[in-house]
């Protein structure tokens, strides 16, 4: 992105959040300690903002810094099935398709997993405060979290924290496909 880019698209973020925020330059000079007439000039895009006038902005509007610099995201995404790229899970019979990867300001990610008869997975804790959301398409899924086994069919959901050792088995005749939804804990400034 050039410069001028840049600085256009930092003012149109800068004035978005302000006036979300309903505030007056002359508030959020106040709150930011950014001068009016800078933060105006921003604003329209006339200014290259150094980094610590961004943070500054960014600390006294209770934003995170990333917001003035992010390019904006498209309303609808569509990705068709297949565009998905297909990683091994490196366990017998695991197949994961990554649909929506985790990104910066969302607290989740989606995959579809494939697993074949007799596949498994076993995947280690994750910290405390990771949701799994599971949705069987196809199949039969065996989850296994602490030594307790939950059998699951097409048609059913199944959601749990995962802060601890858990595995997934394919304990039908045929492939099981389903969709994983990992939910992170949502920070304050993802």
């Amino acid at each position: 992105m050039e410069k001028n880019q840049l600085n256009t698209l930092i003012g149109r973020k800068v004035k978005e959040v302000r006036k979300r925020k309903g505030l007056t330059l002359e508030q959020a000079s106040g709150m930011t300690g950014v001068s009016k007439p800078m933060l105006g000039q921003i604003e329209r895009g006339i200014s290259n903002p150094t980094v610590s006038t961004l943070w500054k902005i960014a600390s006294g509007l209770d934003e995170a810094f990333s917001t003035f610099i992010e390019e904006p995201k498209p309303d609808i995404i569509h990705i068709r099935a297949e565009e998905l790229q297909e990683l091994d899970g490196g366990h017998g019979g695991f197949v994961v398709q990554p649909v929506f990867p985790k990104e910066r300001d969302r607290s989740f990610e989606v995959f579809y997993i494939k697993l074949k008869r007799g596949g498994h997975y076993h995947s280690h804790a994750h910290q405390d405060g990771v949701e799994e959301s599971l949705f069987i398409s196809e199949g039969e899924v065996e989850v296994m979290i602490q030594e307790r086994v939950y059998t699951l069919k097409k048609g059913d959901a199944f959601r749990f924290q995962a802060n601890v050792d858990h595995s997934y088995k394919n304990g039908g005749e045929e492939q099981a496909v389903m969709t994983l939804i990992i939910h992170y804990q949502k920070e304050r400034f993802l």
